[in-house]
């Protein structure tokens, strides 16, 4: 064998021995991505719902304020969202096909449902098939609406559910909510996305 010869045959090993490492790196690379990708969707999902469940103690701790007072009390608090009103965000989080919708309701305390319109069902607990959606908590008021819906607007009923049903894209980056116990009107809770409220209304057997 020539000496040429030698030189294209180590020239042909060491092109061989740079495409086998490129090979194992890019596919390392692939599967580092797949799994950081999976990691933050999960992460996610942890985040979207600890804020669900801060967005309903939020209004449970407003509504106890209230009823603690008696009659004539009004409270006033803000929440800012950073998850609960971004399509992109639910919609990763929650493995979503359809639109990102939520329904805000109340039994002994607020419940927030994280809904798909494409399969809008609620799921109170995690399973091998359904991630929970449904986050609550409990407040001083123990009365049970979630079979009311005509106290909502908007409103719909999800299951054995009533409650204010809105796009999330349709909160505001910043929601007042404005709890009042006045016995001369009706029990309420009413979204407004112009001006930016949700209005509650508490009227024991009103």
């Amino acid at each position: 064998m020539s000496v040429r010869e030698m030189k294209k045959g180590q020239i042909s090993l060491e092109f061989l021995f740079i495409f086998v490492l490129f090979v194992v790196l890019l596919t390392f690379s692939v599967r580092n991505i797949t799994f950081s990708s999976e990691q933050s969707s999960d992460m996610l999902r942890i985040q979207v719902s600890e804020e669900a469940k801060l967005f309903a103690n939020t209004i449970s701790n407003a509504i106890s304020q209230v009823y603690a007072q008696g009659p004539g009390a009004k409270a006033t608090e803000y929440f800012t969202f950073k998850y609960l009103n971004d399509d992109y965000f639910l919609t990763k989080a929650f493995s979503m096909e359809g639109t990102p919708q939520l329904l805000i309701g109340y039994k002994n305390g607020t419940y927030v449902v994280i809904l798909d319109s494409d399969n809008p069902v609620v799921n109170l607990n995690e399973a091998d098939t359904a991630k929970k959606n449904y986050f609550w908590s409990r407040s001083l008021y123990a009365v049970d609406l979630s079979n009311n819906a005509s106290i909502y607007a908007p409103n719909n009923t999800i299951g054995d559910y009533a409650g204010v049903f809105v796009n999330a894209t349709d909160l505001p980056s910043t929601l007042r909510i404005i709890v009042e116990w006045n016995p001369d009107k009706n029990e309420t809770w009413v979204f407004n996305s112009t001006s930016e409220e949700l209005k509650i209304n508490l009227n024991l057997g009103g």
